[in-house]
Order: structure tokens, then C-alpha cells, then sequence
């Protein structure tokens, strides 16, 4: 596909080429000149539920020699205007294209160390976003079942969080005021919001229509057990609202916000070992202190044993990146987030995350055939979770083992909230 079938220009090639050559050190003469730019598919399989991904080729000519430079183009879904209709009123594109420029582009200075997330190139309007791309530097998403990773991997992902959320506060204090009032509006809730009119509150009302359908179905609980949980599920699933919301306790800082396995890319050595971790999709992210992401990240890539057996661990991994990061930086963590009141802030923050990622693991933790028939279905992708999905998890949950042990374990632990 042509560049130009998306509405970006050859004068937008030119400058997007120009800011790669400037922030890579590229020895490219500034006579370039453009011979094709082409848009295709990023992968086989979508990367992602909301929004079309390509791989932007552009071949230049400089010096009597080609040479073709790989960027990542994401943009609003062109086959889908329902879906696109739905992503406009979340807003996603406006909140991710000004939390990668505007606030992780300055995390970023902070720690020059690690690379945190893509850096926006080039943005056209609220529709399209231009970023270097990362497979081309090495970095990959790792498919495992049902999104779960070795510790090698939780603990690279775990030091990029830690860069992330501890340079938002390196951020602030440098400004002297709280990203809210840095970036207005930028941070407004778009994932759980309770307003009437919103797609995302009928998602809700969806995820627990499947959520009950799962429980009726599966005899793993019986009788007043499987009754009692039936009648307290959605009050359960909506205590989400509760914890999106700044803290008024605990610091807050910039949380990613969607942390399943499509959105983590390591990079790793010849034995496969992971070396680094990026975070894409910065899409829901929101204002709340950083244990929300921890317990995100923990719940949608971890089983409960290993949970169990090595939370402290991970915790204090995690504590010491943070606290690496501040240092770094010319701040204290016992200013910051003394350990005590972080242990805390984990623990509160523990059943949002369990809750967020019951919540969506039905949709992301699909198996692939199930996965292939939303994607071929207009109607299946129209949001995150319309009638017709719901279903399709219901079929998925039957007919697959892997998919129906895991969302029994986090249900399981979720459901241990709901007292007989």
C-alpha cells in the first residue's frame, strides 16, 4: 500500500525521514531523495485490538546508493469505522501521542540507559502516529500460554516499569508540579469511566455477562458457593472504578495502564535471555500511584504459584530499579515513597490489579483460532468487549483447557474477595 492511501504526504516522508537521520546520527546527505514509501502489514496476526498497525518502508537515494529505513506507523482502523468511531471517543490516539512525546520523551533523557518505550516521529492530526521501530532494533513481543513469563522476563519488565513510573517523579520535581497540571487533560481516564453514554461502560456490562456465563457453566463451584458469587460478581468487577482514580495517599505517577503481553517487547541475547524490555501502546494510561501497574504486570504475566512463591522478591526488585532510578537522578526514595508505604500501596492496589486483569484476560488470552475468528468479524472488534465477543470467549472457554484452567485461576483468587 502507498503512504499517500493513509494521507501521508511526500513532504511528511521528507520530514520524517529527516528527524530519523537527526536523532540516529545517520550519515544521509540532506539531498535525499524519496523513491518509494511503502505501508505494509506489521505482522501476520493484528499486534493489538485497537488500532492497524503497518511497517513504513521508505527507500531513499543519497550519494548514488539506496538505502530503505523501517518505521512503525499505527493509525486509526480504516475498514472498521464503528471500531475507529469507538476509538475517537476514547481518545487513545490524543492520550498516547502526548504521553510518548510529551512526558515518556522526557522520561527517557532521565535514563539513557534503557529504552522505555518508541519514540513518536511524526503525528497526523489524531489519526496516525509515526515511531522508530523496534523489531528493527531487536526487540520482539514473547509468546508464551496464556501470556505467562519466566522470571527473567517479569524482571526486565519490572526495571522498565520502574524507569518509567520513577522518572514521571524525576519529571515533577524538576518542573515542580504534578504531571496533571504539566499536561492537562492529558491523563483523564479513558479506560474505566462510568459515563452513561460511553462504550466502555456496556464493555463493563458485557465482561460481566461472560463472567456470569463462565460461573454458570463450570461446575468448579457448586451449589450456594457458585450462588453467592453470582450475586456479588458485578458489584466485585465494578470496584475497578475505585482505583483508576489520582490517590489522594499515596504518590502517584504516570502508570501505563495495559500491560498484557502484546504490549511488552523484550530484547535478547544469542541464548535467548532477556537484555532489555519495551513497553508499547500507551493508549489507557492514567495517573495513580505505581503499584497499580505492578500488580497489573504481575497478574497478566505470572501464574498464582509463582506469584506465591516469589512476590516479596519481585517486589524488591522492582524497589530497587526505583530507587536506582531517583538516585540517578539526584533524588531520595525514602522522600519519594519510603519502602513501608510502598509495601502498602502493593497490597491496596493488589485487587485492582487482579480485577483489571480478569477483566480483560477473557479477550486477551484468547487462543489463536479463537482470536482469527474476531478478526474476521467487523462486528467482534467493534470495541473491547461487544455482544457477539462474548460469546466467542464462551465458545473458547469450553472447547480449550490451557484458556479455561487460567481464567478459573484468576477467578478463583478474585472470587476469594466474595465471602459465603
Amino acid at each position: 500500500m502507498e503512504a499517500k492511501q493513509l494521507g501521508i504526504s511526500d513532504k511528511d516522508i521528507i520530514q520524517i525521514v529527516n528527524d530519523h537521520v537527526s536523532s540516529s546520527g545517520s550519515n544521509v546527505d540532506q539531498s535525499f531523495r524519496v523513491i518509494r514509501a511503502l505501508l505494509e502489514p506489521f505482522s501476520p496476526c493484528p499486534e493489538g485490538f485497537l488500532a492497524d498497525h503497518y511497517a513504513l518502508k521508505v527507500t531513499i537515494e543519497t550519494g548514488g546508493q539506496t538505502q530503505e529505513f523501517s518505521f512503525f506507523a499505527k493509525c486509526l482502523p480504516t475498514d472498521n469505522p464503528v471500531l475507529s468511531s469507538y476509538l475517537e471517543e476514547m481518545g487513545s490516539f490524543h492520550k498516547e501521542s502526548n504521553v510518548l512525546r510529551c512526558m515518556v520523551g522526557s522520561i527517557q533523557r532521565f535514563c539513557p540507559w534503557r529504552t522505555v518505550a518508541p519514540r513518536v516521529i511524526f503525528a497526523k492530526g489524531e489519526k496516525i502516529l509515526i515511531m522508530n521501530n523496534l523489531k528493527s532494533a531487536g526487540y520482539a513481543t514473547v509468546k508464551r500460554q496464556s501470556g505467562l513469563l519466566e522470571e527473567a522476563f517479569v524482571h526486565q519488565a519490572l526495571e522498565t516499569l520502574a524507569c518509567l513510573h520513577a522518572g514521571s517523579i524525576v519529571l515533577e520535581e524538576q518542573q515542580g508540579k504534578r504531571l496533571p497540571e504539566l499536561f492537562p487533560n492529558v491523563l483523564n481516564e479513558n479506560g474505566w469511566v462510568q459515563t452513561p453514554t460511553s462504550t466502555r461502560v456496556k464493555d463493563v456490562a458485557n465482561v460481566i455477562k461472560l463472567y456470569t456465563e463462565l460461573v454458570k457453566i463450570c461446575d468448579h463451584w457448586q451449589g450456594a458457593r457458585k450462588q453467592t458469587i453470582l450475586e456479588h460478581l458485578a458489584s466485585l468487577i465494578r470496584r475497578i472504578y475505585s482505583y483508576v482514580e489520582p490517590s489522594h495517599e499515596y504518590r502517584n505517577c504516570l502508570n501505563h495502564g495495559d500491560l498484557w503481553c502484546n504490549n511488552i517487547m523484550f530484547k535478547c541475547n544469542e541464548q535467548g535471555q532477556p537484555t532489555g524490555c519495551a513497553l508499547v501502546d500507551y493508549q489507557l494510561s492514567r495517573y495513580v500511584p505505581p503499584a497499580y501497574d505492578i500488580n497489573l504486570l504481575l497478574y497478566l504475566t505470572t501464574s498464582r504459584h509463582q506469584r506465591d512463591e516469589n512476590l516479596p522478591s519481585l517486589l524488591d526488585h522492582y524497589y530497587k530499579c526505583f530507587s536506582k532510578m531517583l538516585e540517578r537522578n539526584q533524588l531520595h526514595v525514602n522522600e519519594m515513597f519510603p519502602r513501608e508505604s510502598f509495601l502498602k500501596c502493593c497490597e491496596h492496589y493488589r485487587l485492582a490489579g487482579l480485577i483489571h486483569s480478569t477483566i480483560i484476560s477473557g479477550e486477551v488470552t484468547l487462543p489463536t483460532r479463537f482470536l482469527e475468528e474476531i478478526f474476521g468479524d467487523l462486528q467482534t472488534t467493534a470495541s473491547f468487549m461487544p455482544d457477539k465477543k462474548v460469546w466467542v470467549c464462551v465458545k473458547a472457554f469450553q472447547a480449550d483447557e490451557c484458556y479455561r484452567k487460567h481464567l478459573i485461576e484468576l477467578m478463583d483468587e478474585l472470587f476469594e474477595c466474595i465471602k459465603d
